[in-house]
């Protein structure tokens, strides 16, 4: 019976000193939770939305396809044709892609709650404000990416290499096929560095920041799920993101991204 009481009051005193690493407490923690839940869902909205559109989706994608000619920035194919001579390199930017994207977006949103709390507000609008403007743009203008477009001459690599792909498992009920433009991968790689470059000086951080977004833009092509002209849409919408917020609070913008002295290497 004192057994059953010491492992009582031992979960107890576990679950006080969880909730009291929370900056704000385990409610707002709960609060935040549910915030960027409801984004996801949001996100699952557009992507019912474009069922039984994607004879729509493939007449965008070859507007892009046709944009991107006259401009000579339809790179895409060349690319994943060099990219395919290095079988390993194709695998790895496979699992890059299918693996990464939510897993470090989640890991960098949770660093900035814990440890950059005052700053949390600030990014956390931004997030939602970028997932909002390319949620109406999916819902409204689906576009096929190039893996799914016949004359694109792309192949879709994660569908020849990968278990983890897009026609089969989880990924077939949680990925909106026809959500290429704007491209919300290179968005959030670029939001994720812009905040660590903003909120720490650490040499390793800055380092690995600066890098991934190549990484992304270098995965979103090889495996042929965006055009060049979706990376530029996703700059674009990540940039008034943050011009929309800094309008909404200017004054606290600046002191909110200051890094202080004593947390200036972490």
């Amino acid at each position: 019976m004192k057994r059953k009481h010491n492992l009582r009051d031992s979960g107890l005193q576990l679950t006080r000193s969880w909730r009291g690493a929370l900056p704000a407490g385990g409610r707002d923690a709960l609060r935040q939770f549910l915030i960027l839940l409801a984004c996801y869902a949001a996100y699952d909205v557009a992507r019912v939305a474009v069922r039984g559109r994607e004879a729509v989706a493939q007449a965008n994608a070859q507007v892009i396809i046709n944009a991107e000619k006259a401009l000579h920035l339809y790179v895409e194919p060349f690319i994943q044709g060099k990219a395919s001579h290095v079988h390993a390199l194709v695998v790895f930017m496979d699992w890059f892609y299918a693996n990464v994207h939510i897993s470090a977006t989640i890991l960098v949103l949770v660093w900035i709650y814990l440890y950059r709390h005052e700053t949390f507000g600030f990014f956390r609008n931004v997030f939602l404000t970028m997932n909002a403007l390319s949620m109406v743009v999916f819902a409204m203008v689906p576009v096929a990416p190039p893996r799914l477009v016949p004359t694109s001459g792309v192949v879709d690599t994660l569908y020849l290499y990968s278990t983890n792909n897009y026609h089969s498992g989880v990924m077939s009920f949680v990925t909106n096929q026809y959500a290429a433009l704007p491209s919300l991968h290179i968005g959030y790689a670029l939001f994720l560095s812009l905040a660590v470059w903003l909120l720490t000086t650490n040499r390793l951080a800055r380092l690995l920041a600066a890098v991934y977004p190549v990484l992304v833009f270098a995965a979103i092509i090889i495996t042929g799920n965006h055009y060049v002209l979706d990376v530029a849409a996703g700059v674009v919408v990540l940039a008034i993101a943050f011009a929309v917020n800094y309008g909404l609070a200017p004054q606290s913008v600046p002191e909110a991204i200051t890094v202080s002295t004593r947390d200036r290497d972490a």
